[in-house]
């Protein structure tokens, strides 16, 4: 059963890093538009009409009285987009950079900004970004020799807040999922928060368990912690989907993960298969809007029985 999980997770890891390579080679896609979520809140979305990763993971642009904080800045190559956008803001710069976490799709352009901002994630993030090797999903490679000054500097383990008032962010960690290093950040006075790649569409994630210590087991618990710890948000930006969403459809995501979690449970403890449980798996009908292709339930179904 572990070489058929090893087999799955390279097989997932594979596809994934040759979507990354097959869009590194075609025309670079521009950021498709810079949507103002609510006073000095901004997210850089990409095209909806796309089906591939585009520019990377959405990034927010959250302007302060002090300077540009930025979640996430996509894909290496989009530093100066990013720039260019926040410009068409603000005259003000970018004095921090908050990383949901260390995948290359949302740190890919830390090194294309100046070395004097400030860079903030979870330790566990940190740890992952100063790995001696690492595979090119986990992005640690960028922050190599020189550039080893990109690296965050200002870290936490369950929760900080950042700047007071208008202006105050609450950075969130609840345990393992997507990575081992998830951050949620709060815009508290725009009752928004980015979820990075704990909510990434409407669908089910993709979930590092090769090489970010994710957990396909836990990742539903720390939805739920998240819910439950988590107050007075209306809007939600994902990690990847091309629009806003609302806390209500994080609520529904966490019922929908949870949901397939249990099923896969259940039919473990009967004693069924990996392939038995994902040809049984039907989705509730309150999930209608949820994506659930097979080849994804069945790496997830598997991923438990593993206890990854």
């Amino acid at each position: 059963m572990r070489r058929s999980t090893s087999l799955a997770t390279l097989t997932l890891l594979c596809g994934f890093l040759t979507v990354a390579t097959y869009e590194a080679r075609q025309p670079r896609p521009e950021i498709a538009e810079v949507r103002e979520i609510a006073q000095n809140l901004y997210v850089l979305l990409n095209d909806p009409d796309s089906r591939n990763m585009q520019t990377g993971g959405n990034t927010a642009v959250f302007v302060t009285a002090t300077g540009v904080v930025l979640v996430d800045t996509k894909l290496a190559g989009y530093g100066p987009d990013i720039l260019d956008l926040v410009r068409s803001v603000t005259d003000k710069p970018v004095t921090t950079i908050i990383n949901t976490h260390t995948h290359f799709d949302h740190s890919g352009s830390n090194t294309e900004f100046p070395d004097t901002v400030d860079f903030v994630a979870h330790e566990n993030t940190l740890a992952q970004m100063s790995r001696s090797t690492c595979e090119p999903v986990t992005n640690c490679d960028a922050f190599k020799g020189e550039n080893a000054k990109y690296l965050p500097k200002t870290t936490y383990s369950d929760r900080m807040s950042l700047f007071s008032g208008q202006d105050q962010i609450d950075l969130y960690y609840f345990g393992r999922g997507h990575t081992d290093g998830d951050t949620w950040v709060v815009f508290r006075a725009a009752r928004t928060v980015h979820t990075g790649d704990m909510f990434q569409r409407k669908g089910l994630p993709f979930i590092d368990v090769a090489n970010g210590n994710g957990s396909a087991v836990e990742f539903g618990s720390t939805l739920m912690k998240a819910i439950a710890g988590i107050q007075n948000v209306d809007t939600v930006i994902p990690g990847h989907h091309t629009q806003p969403l609302t806390w209500d459809d994080l609520v529904s995501f966490s019922g929908f993960f949870n949901d397939i979690v249990g099923k896969a449970q259940q039919g473990s403890a009967a004693g069924h298969s990996v392939e038995q449980v994902a040809e049984a798996y039907t989705k509730p009908s309150q999930y209608s809007d949820f994506q659930a292709p097979p080849a994804g339930v069945r790496t997830l179904v598997q991923n438990i029985y593993n206890e990854q």
